[in-house]
């Protein structure tokens, strides 16, 4: 029996995802970031050992191993010697700092504290539905967030979200949601966000953003475009952030 034919016919092996002109190590691949999105495995938990993927899908382990070699490598998971291989929490909790430097008196970093000014379901931003790969007309949810630190407004955030698979977050207290959205998201809607795709951009102020960060009008500020993806690479959300370009720092290092 070829590999990934089925263990027999009373006991056929799950159907792995993809078509069969598809290598079986990316089927396997994809299937397991499915159900890392579809949180059958959360972050901190154990999936099962190649040996387990192998039985459970009649594939041989060399071929489960090199999918699980490219998940490691796409940063889904992380083997632990002697532990096992588990899901892995990518960590943007505060990831716009990488772009704006705030620093006290001591030369300290600074988070700026962060508020939702507003919060609402709207249907006629075309252009953000079809960056979140949605129908024009569909249902979003628009948050409006500002971070200020030190009595001045620091940041600007326009986000955007799917209203089907994140109508909690519009209706729950602002507390619950608290400083830093992306736990909100797998707190609330059962949504992790697995990877993070940037953009910058120096673009002239708005008459509005000006007056907000105490900007001449059409001065520069400096635009960060984000978008959130899951373990799929599937589009969750989408932001504009705008600051000060005299706050603007940014650091890259390649190896």
């Amino acid at each position: 029996m070829g590999e990934g034919a089925g263990a027999t016919a009373a006991d056929p092996a799950p159907a792995l995802d993809g078509d069969t002109y598809t290598p079986l190590y990316r089927r396997l691949h994809r299937t397991i970031a499915r159900r890392i999105a579809a949180r059958d495995w959360r972050p901190g938990e154990a999936i099962p050992s190649e040996a387990e993927f192998a039985r459970v899908y009649d594939l041989a382990v060399g071929t489960v191993r090199k999918a699980i070699d490219a998940l490691e490598s796409d940063g889904l998971i992380e083997r632990r010697h002697g532990s096992g291989t588990f899901v892995r929490r990518s960590n943007f909790n505060n990831s716009m700092m990488r772009f704006f430097l705030f620093r006290d008196s001591a030369g300290s970093a600074l988070t700026p504290e962060s508020h939702i000014v507003s919060r609402r379901r709207l249907t006629d931003r075309p252009a953000i539905a079809r960056r979140l790969g949605l129908e024009d007309d569909a249902p979003l949810i628009e948050i409006i967030r500002h971070r200020s630190w030190d009595g001045g407004m620091r940041l600007l955030e326009d986000i955007y979200l799917p209203h089907a698979s994140f109508a909690a977050i519009l209706a729950c207290p602002e507390t619950e949601i608290g400083q830093l959205l992306y736990p909100a998201y797998e707190r609330l809607c059962g949504t992790l966000v697995c990877f993070i795709e940037e953009e910058i951009t120096i673009e002239p102020a708005s008459r509005e953003d000006a007056r907000l960060l105490g900007l001449r009008a059409a001065e520069k500020l400096v635009q960060v475009e984000r978008t959130a993806l899951d373990a799929l690479r599937q589009p969750l959300e989408w932001r504009r952030s705008r600051g000060q370009t005299d706050r603007f720092h940014y650091r890259l290092s390649v190896s």
